[in-house]
């Protein structure tokens, strides 16, 4: 019996990482992060940069898995990218909840003024 022809598929070939013969990995946990992490300038629900920082952490340790398999392209910068735009959501969250609780304290301070104007007159 000859060999298969290269790049033909037999059951004792086992693929690398359960992908297609040839084919490079897909690292689903990058992808997941960036495409939650952008989503949350998209829709803001306040939780979407924490969840895309998360997910970029598990699309890390996938890209250790990957590279370790020997592929090139692993998707660190995909998770990276997720990182930083989940982090800088965050910031974002968090500078306009305090802008929120600080305009609220001016309005009731200024609105306790002005009643206090009108009292007196």
């Amino acid at each position: 019996m000859s060999a298969p022809p290269p790049g033909y598929w037999t059951p004792t070939t086992t693929p690398r990482l359960a992908t297609a013969p040839g084919r490079p990995p897909v690292n689903s946990w990058a992808w997941t992060s960036l495409i939650v992490s952008v989503s949350g300038f998209l829709v803001p629900l306040g939780v979407n940069g924490l969840v895309g920082a998360i997910f970029a952490f598990f699309g890390f340790r996938e890209a250790r898995k990957i590279a370790a398999a020997g592929f090139t392209d692993t998707g660190r910068s995909l998770a990276l990218a997720g990182l930083i735009i989940g982090i800088v959501h965050i910031v974002l969250t968090i500078a306009v909840i305090v802008l929120i609780v600080l305009g609220v304290g001016w309005f009731q301070t200024v609105l306790q003024e002005l009643q206090a104007t009108n009292g007196q007159a």
